[in-house]
């Protein structure tokens, strides 16, 4: 299983690489082929219907948690009435789902009327019905998938993500040749999340003998998973609030084309968020195994820092070059007008890195059954979020739709959960901290030093584009291997060497 962490870490990364290689050719091809204005409105559609989500109430998260400890306790018939409560449940979510998108479709020009024409308004109705549909696909095929990663078959979960990010941009590309427009974008995702809704069932029932049985769910079961799921309904909330809000707001009191640039500054945004959780995530399964085992807070500690210096050590590598070359690369990737988009970046990302390198912090909570702490505090904040939002996209334009999200990160993310890891958790918030500083050293240094460089020689043309981020490499990573690394970080990059001779 250990190579299976490892090869499906190394998957997630080429598949995030992938994914930003591809939208590096893909998004100006979307904003030259439909235009800056019906980009815009995608983004924003897909923010109101991506707030479906939250439907799922957690469940998914719970699931790993049961089925780990009715595994480690050989409970077998608990685990088939455990899929078959959740395939009854997710199919239940599915159909509110479908009704309530629908109920969002017909209200479109209630939402949006102030702000959008009226070919907008009916372009987005489409859009809205096409990507409620995928959403609603998306519940069910859940099921599988949490499946396929709680017994930790991650090679295949991600190899199959690998192609949907080549996939998807094909044939968008194609259809909107043929005419369809934006629409193209939305019938794309729908075809490929049915396409995986069959790949998925198929998978786990020929290759994990994924069995159900649909009688026999106990009252405790359900009061238990609803309650558990309940907390972690409200941090996907309180996630959903904190990515999509700006879209939203921006959609009323802007319009379309800054939803475009701030969507811009999103993406790149959410690329750091991939970078994080591809990593965290193929460890919770055996978070849960150390807890269901009762392993000492030592050992969690011990994992959470040896995690988090890996998860620090490439946010801040990818978040210098950026700073170096990011500038240059904006305005040939999406454009002049979206020059905002650099600085959102840089602001929205740099608060983020500390609770992204303590993602495994968020599946010990879970695992312990402790995460409502951080779910009502994290609600609490999301208001404040809103309101923050809210005026600093009035009066500060593009900038201030940030200051909520950097607000509510800082405090929230940042200084309160980490008080709660060292004094409710036992974690040694403190030895993390002192083990994990010392990797933002390479980020500075070589940072410190490009940008002096710039005073100079700017990046104004792709060869220094080239030459400054190879330098900016270089230096990277010979001051890390030199004096940062520790034995296990070299010990992990020396054994994906091997696994792909």
């Amino acid at each position: 299983m250990s190579n299976q962490r490892r090869l499906g870490a190394v998957l997630s990364y080429v598949n995030i690489i992938l994914k930003n290689i591809t939208n590096f050719l893909y998004v100006p091809i979307l904003l030259r082929l439909v235009g800056q204005a019906d980009y815009g409105l995608f983004q924003m559609t897909n923010s109101v219907t991506s707030s479906l989500t939250i439907l799922s109430m957690g469940l998914s998260s719970a699931y790993v948690k049961f089925y780990i400890d009715y595994k480690t306790k050989e409970k077998e018939e608990e685990i088939k009435k455990l899929n078959g409560l959740y395939l009854v449940l997710f199919i239940l979510i599915s159909i509110i789902a479908l009704i309530i998108g629908i109920i969002l479709t017909f209200n479109t020009s209630r939402l949006f009327g102030n702000s959008l024409s009226e070919r907008e308004i009916k372009l987005t109705e489409k859009l809205m019905f096409i990507l409620v549909l995928n959403i609603a696909i998306t519940f069910p095929s859940s099921v599988f998938d949490s499946n396929i990663m709680v017994n930790q078959h991650f090679v295949f979960q991600q190899s199959r993500k690998i192609f949907q990010t080549i996939l998807v941009p094909v044939l968008s590309i194609a259809l909107i040749y043929l005419g369809f427009g934006i629409l193209a974008v939305g019938l794309t995702q729908l075809f490929i999340t049915f396409v995986y809704l069959i790949i998925n069932i198929r998978y786990c029932r020929k290759k994990l003998a994924m069995k159900f049985i649909f009688h026999g769910f106990t009252k405790p079961l359900i009061k238990q998973l609803l309650a558990f799921s309940f907390f972690i309904l409200l941090n996907q909330i309180v996630d959903l609030i904190n990515n999509n809000a700006p879209n939203f707001v921006i959609g009323m009191v802007r319009g379309a084309r800054d939803v475009a640039t701030f969507a811009i500054a999103l993406q790149i945004k959410n690329m750091f968020f991939m970078l994080s959780t591809s990593l965290s995530s193929v460890f919770v399964p055996q978070v849960n195994e150390y807890v269901s085992s009762n392993k000492p807070t030592e050992v969690l500690t011990d994992l959470m820092i040896r995690v988090g210096r890996i998860q620090m050590t490439i946010l801040f590598f990818i978040l210098g070059g950026f700073i170096i070359i990011g500038r240059f690369f904006i305005s040939i990737w999406a454009g002049s007008e979206n020059m905002d988009a650099y600085l959102l970046i840089i602001l929205m990302v740099l608060p983020s890195i500390i609770p992204l390198s303590q993602n495994v912090g968020i599946e010990i909570q879970r695992a312990q059954n402790k995460h409502i702490f951080r779910s009502v505090s994290y609600s609490i904040f999301a208001v404040f979020n809103i309101v923050i939002t809210y005026f600093g996209a009035k009066y500060f334009g593009l900038i201030g739709a940030s200051f909520g999200y950097i607000f509510s990160i800082i405090f929230a993310n940042g200084l309160l959960m980490n008080w709660y890891y060292h004094t409710k958790l036992f974690l040694d918030m403190k030895m993390f901290w002192k083990n994990s500083l010392p990797v933002i050293l390479p980020f500075m240094v070589a940072t410190g030093i490009l940008l002096v460089f710039q005073v100079y020689i700017p990046v104004n043309s792709y060869l220094q584009f080239i030459i400054q981020g190879v330098i900016y490499v270089v230096i990277f990573v010979i001051f890390y291997f030199k004096w940062i690394a520790t034995d296990y970080e070299k010990q992990q990059i020396y054994s994906i060497k091997k696994l792909g001779r």
